[in-house]
């Protein structure tokens, strides 16, 4: 910006002048800022509210739509030491377990090297290793791995083979060890180290603590190169006796006939444990009333926010404004103007809508109609606004004393239940999945137009940018035609003087 000599001529401050003219032209882009600012508020309020929404579409209501939820078992075991079990599914009643054995993974420690100073940059050669040897390492169904020992092999580069091959190895060199396991239990998963040249003379495998590993191989060892003993734990399968008949895996979870088995030790022989199941309905009343708890949460939030009190009256602070408050001031003005973003919001309202009508769906099971409230699921009163009752809920004062019937039929007919409810369930899952499809205004799993406030944002931003330039063009004609007032007063006193001392 060039600089401006003025009020030379006239006496006039000019600055003053245009910034006062200038204060009424600025109104329409701190209209606009204030504009783009509330709407980024009222962004982020959406954006909080569509956190809270998909969370419970993705957890409370889409458990509620599986009909597993509703069929919820109690399980027990007698000797819980050795067995840990859960059950979904089961068919209750009682059951007859033995642990014959624990599945285990294979593991190989290695006879001490300790005090040749080896670790993981010592040269393969210099341990005693004959060059040229190849060393084949194969775990579980995978493809063999080979290694030829060169002149420049380091035991880094065999435990890098190792881990390629799928296993986990390490070098230990305070004890001169070699540590090497499979990542997984079971015989499916155990592992193969074999060299070209044989164990006996320290010029194999044995130079470094170990020796072929195969089918063949004991658990235990003497190596050539070291007065210890190779370690090594044969991978092997988990077996039990369910009622009799025989299963086993590669792991020590099993699961079974609608139960989860964690085998943590094994039973004596003519040992048997007693595992119980029971149905839980409890447990399926607790869920149902966390869903009732979530959804009345968002109900009572979303009502609140669409029927909050007017912020007409508090218009968008200017920078001059805020100056003459106080933080605490500015804090309750804007407040008021952000717990007002969505009043009377069309999209809120449509999503009240879904909610209420999803809660009064029915289904029809073998010719008979039901509902929430054939389960005991109801409305309040018109106050509440479509907020969900349990009746019988021991934690509602209102309701505590009406028949449990939820309890009642989870108890006669679990099957019916589960059907019902997860079939209205997955209706308002449907609905608000629906809610969430892209538009010309919103994204994928959005309940809310976040492309069109990021349109009026843009929008906004040029606006802006253009009363910018606009303001400058204008600031710059008024200093030109200050200047052309400086310039003829400069002229007419120059004039003056001239008169003056032509007349003495």
């Amino acid at each position: 910006m060039p600089i401006r000599m003025t009020g030379m001529a006239s006496g006039i401050d000019v600055d003053a002048v245009v910034k006062e003219l200038m204060s009424a032209q600025k109104l329409k882009k701190t209209n606009l800022e204030g504009k783009k600012e509330k709407l980024s508020w009222k962004q982020d309020a959406w954006k909080e509210m569509n956190t809270k929404l998909y969370s419970f579409y993705t957890d409370k209501l889409s458990k509620m739509r599986t009909k597993g939820n509703y069929q919820a078992r109690k399980a027990t075991a007698s000797d819980p030491s050795k067995v840990s079990v859960s059950a979904t599914t089961a068919t209750a009643g009682s059951y007859t377990l033995s642990v014959e054995k624990l599945a285990s993974a294979e593991y190989v420690t290695g006879a001490s090297l300790k005090g040749k100073g080896y670790d993981s940059s010592t040269l393969l050669t210099d341990t005693g290793m004959t060059e040229g040897q190849i060393i084949t390492i194969k775990s579980g169904s995978g493809d063999p791995i080979e290694l030829t020992v060169g002149p420049e092999t380091k035991i880094s580069d065999f435990v890098d083979k190792l881990k390629e091959a799928g296993l986990n190895a390490s070098f230990d060199k305070t004890n001169g060890r070699f540590f090497i396991s499979a990542k997984d239990s079971g015989e499916a998963n155990k592992f193969t180290i074999t060299s070209s040249v044989a164990d006996g003379e320290g010029k194999g495998l044995d130079a470094l603590g170990l020796m072929n590993i195969d089918d063949s191989v004991a658990t235990t060892g003497k190596t050539a190169n070291s007065s210890s003993e190779v370690a090594i734990v044969k991978a092997s399968d988990s077996k039990i006796k369910l009622n009799g008949a025989v299963i086993e895996s590669n792991s020590n979870t099993i699961n079974v006939n609608g139960m989860k088995l964690n085998l943590q030790g094994t039973t004596a022989e003519g040992e048997e444990i007693t595992l119980s199941i029971t149905k839980d309905s409890q447990s399926v009343v607790d869920r149902v009333k966390d869903f009732i708890k979530g959804y009345n949460e968002l109900m009572t939030e979303m009502y609140g926010k669409y029927n909050a009190a007017s912020a007409r009256n508090y218009s968008m602070l200017t920078s001059e404004q805020k100056e003459a408050m106080s933080d605490d001031e500015v804090k309750l003005w804007e407040g008021k103007i952000k717990d007002s973003l969505l009043r009377r919001d069309d999209t809120l309202n449509d999503l009240m809508s879904t909610f209420r009508s999803a809660m009064q769906e029915t289904i029809e099971i073998g010719g008979e109609k039901f509902s929430l409230s054939s389960f005991g699921i109801v409305t309040g009163n018109y106050t509440e606004h479509g907020l969900l009752h349990l009746e019988g809920d021991e934690d509602d004062a209102e309701y505590a004393t009406k028949t449990n019937k939820l309890m009642q039929m989870l108890e006669e007919d679990p099957d019916k239940v589960s059907e019902a409810l997860s079939g209205i369930m997955d209706k308002f899952y449907n609905k608000m999945f629906d809610k969430m499809g892209t538009t010309k205004l919103s994204s994928a799993l959005t309940f809310y137009n976040d492309k069109q406030m990021k349109t009026e944002s843009e929008s906004y931003e040029k606006q802006i940018k253009s009363w910018e330039e606009k303001l400058t063009s204008i600031e710059d004609k008024y200093y030109k035609q200050f200047s052309a007032m400086e310039k003829m007063m400069a002229e007419l006193q120059n004039k003056q003087s001239q008169l003056a001392g032509f007349f003495g």
